[in-house]
């Protein structure tokens, strides 16, 4: 035997001995446990009675919102308290049930709280619960302060003639429904002596009340002993029929519901909003300090030396018209061909013959030496006139 074959022999026996070991200090136990929901089981509370609604040959809808009622015939199963938000509903069910609809109503979500109340014929009223021992079905149920497992009795039968059935942590022993004196019942499930399940009719059509909370159709408590019998009943399950489940009442949330009905509103207003507050916002000057005027201009200085020598009387007038007579004489220089060599008449008739102004207008306001405030306007206006006619025509002349 080689050395490889001997190794390959020690290591069975070990793992030979090991397994004997294992086997004979240990103990194999099969233990069930339940596995985590997923998908629409987890998300959906009344996903399982949905399921079993289905497999009896039902259509089955999930309804967060009651805008528009059920088809008629239909099954409407109100598992919240929600419905009541929108006003008018109330009314509109009991047009829906007199048409022919099928309300199923729990009596854990306080409708009789609602304007149901004025129109169903079913009330809820407390009784004192039965000792432990006046019930024989729940010896061996598992049972809690005010709920425990109870045999009921339908009448009439239901499917196949099934009389008798058991309800577990479903109804409490402290309550029981009863019909309004002189309404006919239509079905009724009763135990020790007390109706958990009325239905009665409205119109053409019918309404189930049922003596317990919405987590009666939640998927563990629907699918409890004779749970789903008794729950499957109480819709009217046959096929081909059509039930809506009402969760809770579910809408937009309030911003985007906005936004989306209004966002050119809201856009605006924004606008409008930064534009208040940029108007109305601090302001801390420029960016850069506007640099200090060191001196007047042009304009400034001729108006403010005009206005100057008019109020200094007779000279300031003398003074200001010898300016301006010596402005048009120049400018008359320098556009006039050998207007210095002509006499102070043809210098008048050249330039008149220039600018197209009045001779003795101009013959007047270059001749004149004093003159008085009111005549001084009318002697500025001819000369400054005539001087930017003569420098109009140099300006075209360069052109």
């Amino acid at each position: 035997m080689t050395r490889e074959r001997l190794s390959g022999l020690l290591a069975l026996l070990a793992l030979a001995l090991g397994a004997w070991w294992l086997s004979a200090n240990t103990e194999w136990v099969e233990v069930d446990s339940a596995r985590p929901l997923r998908g629409a089981a987890r998300d959906n509370p009344v996903y399982a009675f949905e399921q079993l609604l289905r497999r009896l040959g039902m259509t089955v809808d999930h309804h967060e919102a009651l805008d528009a009622m059920p088809p008629e015939r239909a099954r409407l199963l109100l598992l919240s308290s929600d419905w009541e938000l929108v006003p008018g509903r109330a009314e509109a069910l009991q047009r829906w049930v007199q048409r022919g609809g099928h309300l199923v109503l729990l009596q854990g979500s306080d409708w009789d709280d609602t304007p149901l109340q004025h129109w169903v014929p079913v009330s809820a009223t407390r009784v004192k619960p039965p000792p432990r021992s006046a019930s024989a079905a729940s010896a061996s149920a598992p049972r809690s302060k005010s709920w425990q497992s109870i045999a009921l009795s339908s009448s009439p039968p239901l499917w196949d003639g099934t009389e008798a059935l058991t309800a577990c942590e479903l109804f409490p022993m402290n309550r029981k429904l009863q019909a309004k004196p002189g309404q006919q019942t239509q079905w009724a499930a009763t135990g020790d002596d007390k109706a958990q399940v009325l239905r009665v009719p409205i119109g053409q059509g019918t309404v189930t009340v049922l003596n317990t909370g919405r987590e009666a159709f939640h998927n563990m408590p629907a699918l409890r002993c004779d749970n789903p019998l008794l729950l499957a009943a109480a819709l009217q399950a046959e096929p081909g029929a059509i039930a809506w489940i009402y969760l809770n009442e579910k809408r937009q949330t309030l911003l985007p519901w906005l936004w989306q009905k209004g966002w050119i509103a809201i856009v605006a207003g924004a606008l409008a909003l930064a534009a208040a507050l940029w108007r109305g916002a601090v302001r801390f000057g420029p960016r850069l300090a506007a640099p200090p005027r060191l001196r007047r201009s042009i304009s400034e200085q001729v108006r403010g030396l005009g206005s100057w020598l008019q109020r200094e009387g007779p000279e300031g007038r003398a003074a200001l018209l010898a300016a301006q007579q010596r402005a048009l004489d120049e400018a008359a220089a320098r556009q006039l061909p050998g207007y210095r060599l002509l006499p102070m008449p043809e210098r008048v008739r050249a330039i008149a013959l220039a600018t197209q102004l009045p001779a003795d207008e101009l013959s007047t306001a270059l001749s004149v030496r004093a003159c008085t405030r009111a005549q001084l306007p009318q002697y500025l206006q001819v000369l400054e006139a005539a001087r930017r006619h003569l420098l109009k025509l140099r300006t075209q002349d360069e052109r």
